[in-house]
């Protein structure tokens, strides 16, 4: 598991500013049951904000909070 918890800091954030109803998952695996790749999506308001895919669907999960995330303080960042 991921030492810096994306999801809960992702929820943490979105709590903080203006709650997590904003926020939609879209995870589904794809591939041969031998080599699944799991995709992840993440949605504020509607508007995709990450896709991430691994072999482990928690791994894509964090990836796409962390990127999210990113996101979400770079457009702080810049007023938006």
């Amino acid at each position: 598991m991921s030492e810096n918890h994306w999801r809960m800091q992702l929820n943490n954030y979105l709590q903080a500013n203006g709650g997590t109803r904003m926020l939609t998952w879209e995870v589904y695996p794809s591939g041969p049951s031998h080599q699944i790749v799991w995709t992840a999506i993440t949605y504020v308001r509607g508007v995709q904000f990450a896709r991430t895919t691994s072999s482990r669907q928690n791994t894509a999960m964090e990836d796409a909070a962390r990127m999210t995330l990113d996101t979400l303080y770079s457009d702080r960042r810049r007023g938006y």
